[in-house]
């Protein structure tokens, strides 16, 4: 009799399960489906097709989902909607049940199972306790359609504290994001870069506090997780969590870690940190770092005492509030530095050097020297900014500025040639002592261009240009402007200057030796304008009138006194 029964339940179950297919088949047309899909597929493709409508509703909800859900953790409550499997003599499929808010779910022929605060296996395990009454040899097995909404509370120093909702796994730093925003309690806005929030104002971002309605206690460092990925350090919080964010002040305890690392960075200081912490955060060593050691600077009453740490002592070495981490650069020559060599050299190229030591006169050697198409009273070597390169005389026009009497225009005049003489080196070729002096740095460049044979004329002459330059026609520089077609009109013949190739200085032809790639200079006779010399002219008639007045003014003075002391006389 009582397998009888349970063959009815099983039957009213399935017919239960089964109406809601046999009507959809009953239509002349396929339901309608979110989207407009709502043909069938079934009689146009041939076979079995099986649409989830419920399935394509939830996907329509687009809801953000970090992972999957573990059915070891994930702790059911009102309004998720769950599907619940169960394997028996024959197979049914409950879908689209949800947790009432009592935190139950009704099941037809099985009755109110309690699945409130328990993870997914536990309620299969009850779930199947309670269905063993009904049913022989049950499976059961639960799947969250959509999972619900939580609500956290966010207290502390943030600008707008009070209860937030968010998505099931999502991860403190969303959570908080709004809280300390713009106060927003939006459930579907997104946080495309919840890292934004690391510059508003002076929070404890590295001790985040997270109580859980169970009573448990955790902490988020979001510093550790946003520069290292570290998620333990940013976990997952769950409903009801209580979020706790202090504020901090300009005085409270700091950590720092600086030198041979990645980034140097001073942050809150965190009780339990260690040396190798602030090593993860900062990012790791450089290559040129020292990595045999640590030195930890910590401040006592006597002064600073200097600690240094073997690496097997980094995980373990507590720090204390305001221990600064410095990690020793490596004296060893660094291998990566090098120079470019660019023109006319038998091998341009990229050269290894020792930084501050190799001269330009062993780079020559290694890319085999000049060729003979090279203009050598050109060349000229431009310095890298790189601050490791350490050069004394660095060239920085505002510093110059501010213990100078220059006036205005002697100022401006200094910016014009910052602009066009900073970090340019002349290199005479032909000097071995200064080649071999000239010490080179990481990135500089040295350029030794071509020689075109030419001579360049211009100015008031007729026809400006280019000229063959020929050594042996020993040719001086009345006869270049003569190849030129001679003065111009407005040409100041007094006013003729040589531009000598690569330094760009100015000469006065006679003395100087014309040379490939120099420049010849005709300069122009001032021109008078008309205004100006009438103006001068008529300031000076004015001038002329004055005097003339004056000495009237002064006859007159002085023949009033005479007569006046004659009459006085008599």
């Amino acid at each position: 009799m009582n397998n009888i029964t349970r063959s009815k339940r099983l039957f009213f179950l399935l017919f239960l399960f089964f109406i809601p297919v046999s009507l959809a088949a009953q239509e002349d047309t396929p339901p309608q489906i979110p989207g407009g899909f709502n043909f069938d597929l079934s009689s146009t493709l041939g076979g079995i097709y099986y649409q989830d409508a419920l399935g394509i509703q939830l996907a329509f909800t687009r809801i953000p989902f970090e992972g999957t859900i573990d059915k070891n953790n994930y702790i059911l409550g009102a309004n998720d909607l769950v599907s619940i499997e169960l394997n028996t003599s024959q197979k049914v499929l409950l879908r689209g049940i949800l947790v009432n808010p009592q935190g139950d779910v009704i099941l037809p022929s099985i009755g109110t199972v309690n699945v409130a605060g328990v993870t997914i296996i536990e309620a299969e395990e009850k779930i199947q306790t309670i269905a063993a009454k009904t049913f022989n040899d049950v499976a059961v097995y639960l799947s969250v359609e959509s999972p619900r909404s939580l609500i956290v509370h966010i207290t502390g120093g943030v600008p707008y504290p009070g209860k937030y909702l968010t998505f099931p796994q999502t991860r403190v730093d969303q959570v908080i994001y709004q809280s300390i925003t713009d106060g927003n309690r939006d459930l579907t806005k997104s946080v495309s870069n919840s890292s934004n929030f690391l510059d508003k104002g002076n929070f404890s971002f590295r001790d985040i506090t997270i109580e859980r309605a169970n009573g448990d206690i955790i902490t988020a460092d979001l510093i550790k997780y946003f520069r290292t990925g570290n998620y333990e350090s940013n976990p997952f919080v769950k409903d009801g969590d209580l979020i706790t964010i202090k504020k901090v002040s300009r005085e409270a305890p700091k950590l720092s870690i600086s030198g041979g690392v990645k980034t140097e960075i001073e942050l809150e200081f965190r009780k339990g940190d260690s040396p190798q912490d602030l090593l993860e955060i900062s990012g790791g060593f450089v290559d040129e770092a020292d990595t045999s050691k640590l030195l930890v600077f910590r401040r006592s009453v006597v002064g600073v005492e200097r600690i240094e740490l073997s690496p097997n002592t980094w995980n373990t070495f507590e720090l204390i509030p305001n221990d600064r981490v410095v990690v020793p650069l490596s004296r060893e020559t660094d291998f990566s530095t090098s120079v470019w060599v660019y023109g006319e050299v038998e091998t341009p190229g990229n050269f290894p050097i020792i930084n501050g030591q190799t001269s330009a006169s062993e780079i020559l050697d290694l890319s085999g020297g000049v060729t003979s198409e090279a203009l050598i009273s050109a060349a000229y070597l431009v310095r890298n900014n790189n601050p490791k390169n350490g050069i004394p005389n660095d060239f920085n026009s505002d510093l110059l500025k501010r213990t100078s009497d220059q006036v205005l225009q002697g100022l401006e005049y200094l910016d014009a040639e910052s602009r066009v003489s900073q970090n340019k080196v002349f290199i005479d070729l032909k000097d071995q002592n200064q080649l071999q002096n000239l010490k080179l740095y990481d990135g500089d460049r040295l350029y030794i261009p071509r020689d075109p044979q030419t001579i360049f004329v211009f100015g008031q002459v007729n026809n400006p240009g280019y000229f063959p330059f020929s050594e042996e026609n020993n040719f001086t520089v009345s006869d270049y402007i003569s190849r030129a077609g001679g003065f111009a009109l407005a040409a100041d013949k007094e006013r003729v200057f040589v531009i000598k190739a690569g330094n760009s200085t100015w000469f006065d032809p006679l003395d100087t030796k014309i040379e490939s790639g120099d420049k010849i200079f005709v300069d122009r006779q001032p021109i008078e304008e008309l205004n100006a010399l009438r103006t001068y002219e008529i300031q000076k008639a004015q001038l002329k009138n004055q005097r003339v007045q004056l000495i009237m003014t002064a006859i007159t003075t002085i023949t009033g006194i005479i007569t006046t002391y004659v009459a006085i006389t008599k």
